[in-house]
């Protein structure tokens, strides 16, 4: 429990301080009348080495870590995978690792850094923003999640920084990479229709935060009875054509039903209250960010994330999958909050969203040493060279 604790704290806290530091330092420059800095910054490129090294020192932190590093292994003593149907970009850059016969601490660590260097890049406009998505990545479920998840993280990442083709409306290019980013994770085909979000004017007109909150309130209501999850199995073809049917059947009646119910514990009530504080406070942040022609469009699919969690919060872990492409906007729209309750000195709102938001991982760690389940067990932290810790 104390590694884990001390990793991520610490690991967070030099994130934050890089984070901060550049922004400063950009800061500095435009008043003088320089230029912005760019993104190969010696702060950014060494969050990304430290979140490397973190990531790639794992051992079995993450749920499907075991998984892959089983994989990994085998493919290093045989030349082939056990499992045959991983997608072919990801199978070719696992071949030319253990071809090379480098050791998995730099085979994770890779993708580690593919991870946070493409939220980075995308966001390398925004580096007022920096410090408070490296805590939110440390002190909430997404370092985890990326550990888990980690081909899909990587397209999950790498969507952050197709945002602005969305404003711009360069379709061709958008498409072209979320074609190509399909031979890490089948999934990202469906980021295709997500395209649409450009013809939506967001950016002048919304409705209040009394409709989004109302929405909200519904899909809470909504998730708490799944009966209705009975007619997903209309839509295998789906899972099929996005590869999770690797993670289960919606044919299996098991799932088609209720898979699991998911307790009014701390953490899901955190969650919740972070997505309400992102909705009640938006229309300041639209606002105070009035020149930022993004924050629409990163408020959007937040919200559509914050309404599909919570809509199939009681159904399985893999139909949630796909969700995680809309989730990341909210670990975005909350540094936005903080950055904008920070600068406008409101202390006792900033403190609680601080406490509602980084508590999760204290939380996360506790329950995993104190009730020590399958889905709690894996936010442990241990280092692959003494596993024991």
């Amino acid at each position: 429990m104390l590694l884990s604790l001390l990793v991520y704290s610490l690991t967070g806290a030099i994130l934050f301080f890089l984070g901060w530091h550049v922004n400063k330092r950009e800061q500095e420059s435009l008043i003088q009348g320089g230029t912005t800095l760019p993104f190969y910054s010696w702060e950014i490129l060494l969050s990304l080495i430290v979140f490397s090294v973190i990531a790639g020192a794992r051992y079995h932190t993450g749920y499907d870590h075991a998984m892959y590093l089983d994989q990994y292994l085998h493919l290093q003593e045989t030349g082939d995978f056990s499992r045959q149907n991983f997608e072919y970009g990801f199978e070719w850059i696992s071949k030319l690792f253990a071809w090379c016969n480098i050791h998995y601490f730099f085979y994770f660590a890779f993708w580690a850094i593919l991870q946070i260097g493409f939220l980075y890049f995308g966001l390398r406009h925004h580096k007022q923003l920096l410090c408070w998505v490296a805590l939110g990545i440390m002190l909430g479920p997404y370092f985890v999640s990326w550990m888990n998840s980690v081909r899909q993280s990587v397209v999950v990442c790498v969507f952050v920084a197709l945002i602005p083709l969305i404003r711009d409306r360069k379709f061709l290019l958008y498409a072209l990479i979320v074609v190509l980013c399909a031979f890490l994770h089948k999934s990202s085909l469906m980021l295709l229709p997500v395209f649409l979000i450009c013809f939506i004017n967001i950016k002048d007109k919304s409705p209040s935060k009394w409709f989004f909150l109302g929405i909200l309130a519904v899909c809470v209501l909504v998730g708490s009875f799944p009966f209705w999850t009975e007619y997903f199995t209309n839509f295998q073809w789906f899972i099929e054509l996005t590869g999770y049917s690797n993670y289960g059947n919606l044919d299996d009646p098991n799932v088609g039903g209720t898979m699991r119910m998911v307790e009014w514990g701390p953490l899901r009530i955190s969650v919740l209250l972070s997505n309400i504080a992102i909705i009640w406070f938006y229309p300041q942040l639209k606002s105070y960010f009035k020149d930022d022609n993004l924050l629409p469009y990163y408020f959007m699919l937040a919200f559509i994330g914050i309404c599909f969690s919570n809509l199939l919060m009681n159904t399985t872990h893999f139909i949630l999958r796909p969700v995680d492409y809309f989730l990341i906007f909210n670990l975005i729209m909350t540094s936005y909050l903080l950055c904008y309750l920070y600068r406008s000195k409101k202390i006792i709102a900033l403190s609680l969203v601080v406490i509602i938001n980084f508590s999760y991982f204290f939380v996360a760690v506790m329950k995993a040493v104190y009730f020590p389940l399958k889905t709690s067990v894996p936010y442990l932290y241990h280092l692959f060279f003494c596993p024991s810790l």
